[in-house]
């Protein structure tokens, strides 16, 4: 009896992690598990178009050598803010900051291009997902990617979540 009560427990609790397949004609999953209160859902064709608008910008700005502060978390860990160097489009030293120490992410090794396609990444991904909360800002004058945020807005989580950001953006 304890067994059955057990099994049945654990085949709900799997069942509200697990998405419904989309409606018809629609691309995007239906959520099985709840969202948080007031949850809107990101506009994945905006975001897609930013992205893409962003990326001309910096292909016109023709920019190859170049540095910037990069600081990350991916809850539960903050990775150590580093200084990125880019010389001819490839990433020549990736610096701590004063004071920081640890290993710097994987991410904090990459050219604009790699940022690039790391929020093209993250948007693929989200868009399949149930509570997606996915925010994305950018240069208004080169393009240049200056924040990803990534997330999940499930009811009950506080877990899945990352951002990174790009400050002090200098050409050389």
């Amino acid at each position: 009896m304890i067994r059955s009560v057990l099994l049945a427990a654990l085949t709900l609790s799997l069942s509200a992690c697990m998405t419904r397949p989309a409606a018809s004609g629609s691309t995007d999953p239906q959520p099985a598990v709840a969202c948080v209160e007031g949850y809107t859902r990101p506009d994945f064709a905006r975001l897609q178009a930013d992205l893409s608008a962003a990326r001309a910008r910096w292909q016109a700005a023709a920019v190859s050598n170049y540095a910037y502060d990069f600081a990350q978390y991916s809850l539960p860990v903050r990775f150590p803010a580093v200084r990125v160097t880019v010389s001819g489009g490839a990433v020549q030293s990736v610096i701590l900051k004063a004071g920081e120490e640890g290993e710097p992410s994987a991410q904090a090794r990459a050219t604009v291009q790699d940022l690039f396609q790391n929020i093209a990444d993250a948007l693929a991904y989200q868009q399949g997902q149930p509570c997606p909360a996915v925010e994305v800002e950018y240069d208004a004058q080169d393009g240049h990617p200056t924040r990803l945020y990534s997330g999940i807005k499930e009811a009950n989580s506080a877990d899945g979540e990352g951002e990174w950001n790009v400050t002090g953006f200098e050409r050389r």
